[in-house]
């Protein structure tokens, strides 16, 4: 074989396997292309059968008179909401294009949860309740009109999978509705022409329009946050800390970023939130290594105890803790006359290796605290008891003021108690004598969680 046929042949084999790979990786990538776009279908028309189930029973629940029989088409909405707004998140389309479909799915399906639980309790349908159903069941007819026209396209081969993802994108990029009308970014337009839901439920729109009630009424200005913070913080002996202010806030409780730094490299940054109004830390962070731990989790909860009395936040009682990456992290609540405030919730890092307050975040405790009228109970202690589990071997009862889900609080019973071996947390409402919520706690070496 002449000289130059080997390395001719080595050429040849090498374009031969190069061109096997490619194949191979077009083939791959095809098969994947077509499995992906099977599961987009499948979550496309999957939506649309939600969505038509959805309006359906939303103008079901237009007849029904609120008996508690009808609890079943209002658990029905919700199960198909819920449906619904998992198909939606499994599309290939950015949530900026569908937030407000999703929010809609949401609140609908939650609504429908509220009411099958208020109904359950004995409440009757309000005409105002009637009137948002019926806002409900106009927003779902036009969401499954446009989805109908969507699935008509793409029967007809007008429009694929493919073609919605492309023109998501494109309006994304653009800020601006592409040439194609029934899209979902058009769809999302849609529906935010249709009114906000207020309820008392966690996607209720009012509360985005919460406001803090623990603030105050004084204001502050930049230098006066720089030293609020500066003397906040807890600081180890000697260490002198430089306060600037380096942004605005613009969260629930509006105020002023303020970064700490000292020479000591081993005292680590700090970052804080101080309110313009009422001149409170909001929180801070401290983000210094933390050594090898020295303290147990009770002398940590001591040093997180004599720190919230020397900034002002007295009578705090310790609820949880947890232990994580050589710190102790505690929740403190308020009480007023005997009665526990779950909702002014405060919590403390303690860094283990010194007792030193790392971490303090009150944004609970300032959007809520405030002095309540507290009732006298319609129910006594013992009606409260009589309303768990007769198994339940109870082990404590106090009264507590509870948030709810839609930001609102409740006065219940706290009743602690323990079935098999495991502990729960069952509150009945002190006035009407209704299970308000059941926790169970999970005891774990870290701490305990609620669940």
């Amino acid at each position: 074989m002449k000289r130059w046929g080997i390395p001719a042949l080595i050429g040849v084999l090498l374009f031969a396997a190069v061109g096997a790979w490619a194949y191979k990786e077009h083939k791959d990538r095809t098969m994947l292309e077509v499995f992906m776009n099977n599961r987009y279908q499948m979550s496309f028309y999957n939506l649309i059968n939600r969505v038509q189930n959805m309006e359906v029973l939303l103008a079901k629940s237009l007849a029904v008179a609120g008996d508690p029989d009808d609890t079943i088409i209002f658990s029905e909405i919700w199960l198909q909401s819920e449906g619904a707004r998992e198909n939606l998140t499994q599309l290939p389309v950015s949530s900026q294009v569908t937030a407000r479909t999703a929010k809609f799915l949401a609140q609908a399906g939650d609504y429908a949860r509220v009411k099958a639980r208020e109904i359950n309790n004995g409440q009757p349908l309000t005409e105002e309740e009637f009137n948002t159903l019926n806002t409900l069941y106009r927003q779902a007819e036009q969401l499954n009109k446009e989805l109908y026209n969507m699935e008509a396209r793409v029967s007809e081969g007008r429009l694929s999978i493919t073609d919605i993802i492309r023109g998501a994108k494109e309006e994304l990029q653009k800020g601006a509705p592409t040439n194609r009308p029934q899209d979902f970014q058009s769809i999302d337009r849609d529906m935010q022409g249709f009114p906000t839901l207020i309820y008392d439920g966690p996607f209720s729109d009012h509360l985005d329009r919460v406001q803090p009630v623990g603030l105050g009424d004084t204001t502050v200005n930049s230098d006066d946050a720089r030293k609020i913070a500066r003397e906040f913080l807890d600081a180890r002996t000697n260490a002198d800390y430089r306060a600037q202010v380096t942004g605005r806030t613009r969260e629930r409780i509006p105020g002023f970023q303020v970064e700490l730094l000292t020479q000591q490299q081993a005292d680590g940054r700090i970052t804080a939130n101080v309110s313009e109004k009422g001149g409170h830390v909001v929180w801070y962070l401290n983000s210094r290594d933390i050594g090898t731990p020295k303290l147990s989790v009770d002398q940590a909860r001591e040093k997180a105890e004599d720190f919230l009395e020397s900034r002002g936040y007295k009578g705090m009682v310790n609820i949880y803790f947890q232990q994580q990456d050589n710190r102790a992290i505690f929740n403190f609540i308020p009480q007023q006359n005997e009665v526990i405030i779950y909702p002014d919730q405060i919590k403390i890092n303690v860094a283990l290796d010194d007792g030193q307050i790392v971490g303090f975040d009150a944004r609970g405790y300032l959007m809520a605290h405030k002095v309540r009228e507290l009732p006298e109970p319609a129910i006594s202690v013992e009606q409260a008891k009589s309303k768990v589990n007769g198994r339940m071997e109870i082990t404590n009862t106090r009264l507590a003021i509870i948030p709810t889900d839609s930001g609102k609080e409740k006065f219940s019973y706290e009743v602690s108690g323990q079935i098999n071996g495991e502990a729960y947390l069952v509150y009945v409402n002190a006035m009407t004598g209704k299970t308000d919520q059941v926790l169970k706690l999970i005891e774990t070496p870290n701490g305990t969680l609620t669940m």
